[in-house]
Formats: structure tokens, sequence, C-alpha cells
């Protein structure tokens, strides 16, 4: 098993990625979905119902698709905790995953 190639606390290395992010949280369940629909290949309506619906429960099932999909070392307790604590962190660091991985 992998690890991520940024840092949970490299938020800025995703460019403006984190400031939308940061400047519009009520868009993270739409983010998220995005991000997990091009790294799994899932529709993009699917992959929002998650996080908007189950707040850090669904946002840790988006990650540990992610996980699962670039063989990425972790646990669903370790993504619901990361996603209680420190969200945008978790969504910059998935998204520069997903945007290395898929060239995006």
């Amino acid at each position: 098993m992998g690890k991520w190639e940024e840092s949970l606390f490299s938020c800025c290395a995703s460019g403006g990625f984190c400031l939308i992010v940061a400047l519009f949280p009520i868009c993270y369940p739409f983010l998220q979905g995005w991000v997990v629909s091009k790294a799994v290949h899932q529709s993009f309506i699917s992959a929002c119902i998650c996080p908007l619906f189950c707040c850090c429960i669904g946002a840790a099932v988006n990650r540990g698709k992610i996980r699962d999909r670039y063989l990425i070392e972790g646990s669903f307790c370790e993504d619901c905790l990361i996603h209680c604590f420190c969200s945008p962190c978790a969504l910059c660091q998935e998204y520069s995953e997903v945007r290395n991985k898929e060239r995006l």
C-alpha cells in the first residue's frame, strides 16, 4: 500500500482549489463529488449524495473510494476523523491526489 502524494496540511499545493474550499464551504459536497467522480468514474450526482446527507461519514466513504482506487493505506475510522476535524485540508489532499494521478 502506498501513501498520499501530498501531506494533509499542504493545502496550498492544490493551487486555487484551496481558496474555493476555504471561501465557499457550502460547495464542499459538490467539490468532493466532482473529485470522486473523476477518480473512480462514478456519476457526479451519486458521488455528491454521500457528503451532502451524511456529512463526515459520507465524505469518509468517498475518501475511502479514492484510497482504494490508488492503493493508499488508511482506514474508514481514520477517514472519518480526518473529515470531522479537517475537511477542507482533506478535500485539497484528495483533489491533489486525483489531479496528479488522472492528469487533470
